[in-house]
């Protein structure tokens, strides 16, 4: 074994290397986190693969492979995660990731074959089946605009050589100058934190404890460099209501918490994340502890303390906020009151009454979902467009500028952020096509890709939309025999990925020719 986790070890030193020349590569196929990144856009940003003119005559079908036997339905979130171009025993692969209640698997993204599968023997929760949570370190990035050193000047030190894998710990780098390992992170449903080398799945360090007690159902990973967070509900295990974070520094791995007693935190995917700051919806209730909010938008420290909130006054629905930069200033787009949306000032939430925000929606669709929903984000031509799933049909009183046919099942739904007579305003743009329980919309090069997940008596439908009006450019048809549940789109390099209720993943796409 000792052997085997040196040549892990080996193999993802060199592929940091040969991979720091093909930095600008790797941004394409990137998908770390559920929502591709901490913030939680769903915005594909570097996809050029995948465009208008292609997509009827090369986008399609490439594969799906079976990923274990399935079991009960999950009842938690699932979505894909990429990482391109590491370097294994194999060669070079790209990797899709998933995982399941007890294993997580690694496939190539390209042949739709595995590269290695972990297993753990977390026993389950008392709670029902939940998918793993995973979350992956993001890429270097790689500076080459670095100013050569002068004539003259020192040198700068050398780097520290590697350490000794006795020496390693779960979230601190192996070192060795420039080479690097990329780790996936794996949170078990016994409380504690997994490292595993992502190109060969061995463990990186021994796991460390995260939640307290026998532990819970973790509702999603949210990593910000050596930050890490999950969320634990319906006391699971005897574990509380929280928003828990972590410091992986390698000696102590202190824990914080924000408890809210009964009021229940409103996250699938992990917080929503921005420097030193997380980002959390509660539901309703009465906490009668202090800086317990329910119904609101909380902002937590590293040490998960209260920094700042917004209350919204009313019902929740559990949607992932979604954070992002207009006008120069850091915004959230997250769930209002009643079924509508709302922005908020990142650094003020709600202002100084906590209850202010800087935009309202009317209401858009009714209280209550199948499916787990996160808002997306995308710009164009120094447009902010924010993307949303709607369960059921939308309110008649809300004018969309584009409507693309009756959806009485759900579809999404566009707003562009404009200034009007000196307010920020969500406009409403244009309502898709009817979909069954929508996933959270993917955003990649003008593209809103999409997945309806169907139901027991409809199958799962990929669509590419129009991102400016919701035409519909392709649908995948009847290639999908049957339903997906709880799942999210990964989208990297000309691919989409997602996996349906019985554990089978899928790739459509502009397959790389062999």
């Amino acid at each position: 074994m000792k052997k085997w986790f040196g040549l892990a070890i080996g193999i993802s030193f060199a592929a940091a290397f040969l991979c720091a020349s093909r930095a600008n590569a790797q941004a394409a196929g990137n998908w770390s986190s559920p929502r591709n990144t901490m913030e939680h856009n769903g915005w594909q940003k570097a996809e050029s693969i995948i465009t208008k003119d292609n997509l009827s005559s090369k986008f399609k079908f490439l594969w799906k492979l079976k990923l274990g036997e399935p079991g009960k339905e999950s009842s938690s979130y699932s979505e894909p995660l990429l990482v391109p171009r590491l370097i294994n025993g194999q060669g070079f692969k790209d990797f899709v990731i998933w995982s399941g209640s007890q294993d997580v698997y690694a496939a190539d993204s390209e042949l739709g074959r595995m590269i290695w599968t972990k297993h753990y023997d977390a026993p389950a929760s008392a709670c029902g089946v939940t998918n793993l949570g995973i979350v992956a370190e993001a890429p270097p990035v790689i500076n080459f605009r670095a100013r050569r050193r002068a004539p003259g000047s020192a040198p700068p030190p050398p780097p520290a050589g590697p350490l000794k894998v006795s020496e390693r710990r779960i979230g601190v780098s192996a070192g060795g100058g420039g080479f690097g390992i990329r780790g996936l992170y794996v949170m078990t449903p016994d409380g504690y934190l997994h490292e595993q080398v992502i190109a060969t799945g061995a463990d990186f360090a021994p796991a460390v404890k995260f939640l307290p007690g026998p532990g819970g159902i973790s509702k999603g990973l949210a990593l910000d460099k050596n930050q890490i967070y999950t969320t634990t509900t319906n006391g699971c295990n005897g574990t509380e209501n929280a928003v828990w974070a972590m410091t992986m520094d390698g000696k102590s791995y202190s824990v914080s918490s924000y408890k809210t007693g009964t009021v229940t935190p409103l996250i699938a995917m992990g917080p929503t994340l921005d420097s030193d700051v997380a980002y959390a919806v509660t539901g309703s209730g009465k906490s009668g502890m202090a800086d317990v909010h329910a119904d609101s938008i909380v902002a937590l420290d590293p040490q998960a303390k209260v920094k700042d909130w917004y209350e919204a006054g009313g019902g929740l629905q559990d949607v992932t906020p979604v954070l992002f930069t207009y006008n120069q200033k850091k915004v959230l787009a997250a769930p209002g009151k009643d079924g509508s949306y709302v922005l908020l000032d990142a650094g003020a939430l709600g202002g100084a009454d906590h209850r202010t925000p800087l935009a309202s929606t009317p209401q858009i669709s009714k209280m209550g979902s199948k499916s787990v929903a996160a808002l997306g984000t995308w710009e164009d031509g120094g447009n902010n467009w924010i993307l949303a799933p709607v369960s059921g049909p939308i309110s008649e009183a809300v004018k969309f500028g584009n409507k693309n046919g009756v959806a009485p099942h759900g579809s999404v739904v566009a707003f562009k952020v404009q200034e009007i007579g000196g307010k920020t305003e969500l406009v409403p743009e244009w309502v898709s096509r009817d979909l069954v329980n929508p996933a959270p919309p993917v955003v990649a090069n003008g593209l809103v890709i999409e997945l309806s997940q169907g139901d027991a008596s409809t199958h799962a439908t990929l669509f590419v939309l129009d991102a400016s009006t919701g035409k519909e450019l392709y649908s995948s048809g009847d290639e999908v025999k049957t339903y997906a549940h709880m799942a999210g789109v990964a989208v990297g390099d000309g691919h989409a990925f997602f996996v349906t209720h019985d554990n089978t993943l899928y790739s459509f796409g502009i397959g790389m020719e062999h």
